[in-house]
């Protein structure tokens, strides 16, 4: 059994099933910086629950800014002697790794495992400059490139010679029967807020200037307020403009503020359609667990999880700066043949496989340490 060591910050619930997977298929020692995000924070003690391996955590030098430089790379690698190293991104791990390689002279693989979305590289819209810089430098250097869509992969093809597309998706059968859990409180909270004969959007995440959470606050004023509902679950500093814009356009916004386990997962199942307007996102895995919650989906066509759409199937994307657009996407999701159970789970959402997606991974992790 071939030998993979991960350099990781963490791991999100969206992350878990591909961690354990991984480790299952493989020798694996996964290493990570933090227990949480600086960001956003996770019941942590709820997600190591559902490890099926036992990460290790690097030493953490000094920070800067949200920024965090560990130290006990090579220990690892020394220790460890993989024949694959999976890094992230192309940041501070992927250096050390990659500086221990040529140094050393090892014979090991290294893979970064990337969150690009295609707005991101096409249009060189990153984070930041130096993120474009360091994949610049690092992605000629590394075996391999993972990716979360399709058109990322053939980006880095063309641009790079490699990319292998792998989305951040969860196990099927493992997220739904999270969600049976949270039947219960999603009826409690259908008659608690009297939605009942309503239609209900719901939108997921940060409340930052980056979600660009107003422009379906305006979309949405475009339908009948009698025959619809908006909840937005989270908090952040758009908070307090968001439930001005919403009391301005007169429409009676339900916002909840931040959520997670069944208070979350009670949403989704009550959920109609699920929004993600995002100017720039990597991916949104908020996509995939509305999806598996039987939500369709708008999806904005700068967002990485855009690739789980099928127009017309399970949802549709937009232009995200375009109010009139989404609107429109607002109207024509709602003549999609309506599913509403009461009692079970509404019928999956989700059109892309999970297994098969991780299957082909596994099979190409597998040849790597063989490829000359």
């Amino acid at each position: 059994m071939t030998k993979h060591l991960v350099f990781h910050p963490t791991i999100a619930p969206s992350r878990i099933d591909f961690f354990n997977d991984l480790s299952a298929a493989f020798n694996t020692q996964v290493c990570l910086k933090y227990w949480n995000l600086r960001d956003q924070t996770f019941d942590y003690q709820s997600i190591y629950s559902r490890f099926t391996f036992r990460p290790v955590y690097l030493k953490e030098m000094f920070a800067i800014g949200e920024r965090s430089f560990c130290r006990g790379y090579w220990t690892y690698l020394d220790r460890f002697t993989p024949d694959v190293v999976l890094t992230d991104e192309f940041g501070w791990s992927t250096m050390w790794v990659l500086l221990h390689r040529w140094i050393k002279r090892k014979k090991y693989k290294v893979v970064a495992l990337c969150d690009d979305s295609y707005d991101m590289v096409s249009r060189q819209n990153d984070h930041s400059r130096i993120h474009r810089l360091a994949r610049q430098w690092i992605a000629p250097k590394v075996d391999d490139i993972v990716v979360v869509e399709p058109r990322v992969e053939e980006w880095y093809r063309i641009h790079f010679q490699k990319g292998f597309f792998f989305p951040i998706i969860q196990k099927d059968m493992t997220v739904r029967e999270l969600y049976k859990e949270a039947l219960d409180r999603s009826h409690i909270l259908r008659s608690k807020h009297q939605l009942d004969g309503k239609r209900v959007f719901l939108f997921v995440g940060r409340l930052v200037a980056l979600k660009n959470v107003k422009t379906i606050l305006r979309a949405f004023a475009y339908l009948n307020p009698q025959e619809h509902r908006l909840v937005v679950v989270g908090d952040g500093p758009e908070m307090a403009s968001l439930r001005d814009l919403a009391y301005q356009l007169n429409r009676d916004v339900l916002f909840t503020g931040r959520l997670e386990g069944n208070a979350l997962y009670a949403w989704y199942l009550l959920a109609d359609v699920f929004v993600l307007a995002s100017y720039r996102e990597a991916f949104g895995a908020v996509t995939n667990e509305a999806l598996l919650a039987g939500c369709y989906a708008l999806v904005s066509r700068n967002a990485g999880s855009s690739c789980l759409i099928q127009e017309g199937v399970n949802g549709y994307t937009f232009q995200p700066m375009d109010v009139e657009e989404l609107a429109q996407r607002m109207r024509d999701v709602l003549q999609l043949p309506r599913v509403r159970e009461i009692d079970v789970l509404k019928e999956s959402q989700m059109k892309i496989s999970y297994q098969d997606c991780i299957q082909r991974l596994i099979t190409h992790l597998r040849q790597l340490p063989h490829e000359e």
